[in-house]
């Protein structure tokens, strides 16, 4: 009695390491196959621009100044009706939560209200990349929002006029 005991111990407890090595050897093929399909990404998770913040941008905002690190260009807008298209380029449905690691800002724009910067925004624009990251002090982003196919064109047409200013010179 006691051997059969014991052998229905012996089946139980192998039968028992069995399937937790198959578990187990299932999570890590799992967590293998996620790893490779995760792009690079700098950072942490980065929210969306708060609905605040771009009403404030399209109400109040007076000036933009545009800086681009690529181009030896930069511009301003000053007129109410471009400074709101500008502000509608950033696309709020959807945001960018994480900075691809192979995406570098192209330059950066800076929002004033009454001749203070009150946000700054760094403009990322290649085929793989179209956002923007607002950028504190410290330049470290705070929020980050894709680009509307508007904001796309307009940037294409800035790049086009530069490389045409650059042509002529």
């Amino acid at each position: 009695m006691n051997s059969l005991k014991t052998l229905i111990y012996i089946t139980v407890l192998i039968v028992g390491l069995t399937q937790c090595k198959e578990k187990a050897t299932t999570v890590t093929t799992n967590t293998d196959t996620t790893a490779v399909d995760t792009p690079q990404v700098l950072g942490p998770e980065i929210p969306s621009l708060p609905v605040e913040i771009h009403t404030l941008l399209l109400n109040e905002c007076d000036y933009i100044d545009y800086l681009f690190t690529k181009m030896d260009f930069s511009m301003s807008q000053n007129e109410r009706p471009s400074i709101i298209e500008n502000v509608r380029f950033i696309d709020l449905s959807k945001p960018l939560g994480q900075i691809p690691a192979d995406c570098k800002p192209i330059g950066r724009k800076f929002f004033q209200i009454k001749g203070k910067v009150v946000y700054e925004v760094d403009i990322y624009l290649t085929p793989k990349c179209k956002f923007y990251v607002f950028v504190d002090k410290q330049n470290k982003p705070m929020y980050a929002n894709y680009m509307t196919e508007s904001g796309v064109n307009f940037y294409a047409q800035i790049a086009q006029q530069a490389r045409q200013g650059t042509q002529q010179k």
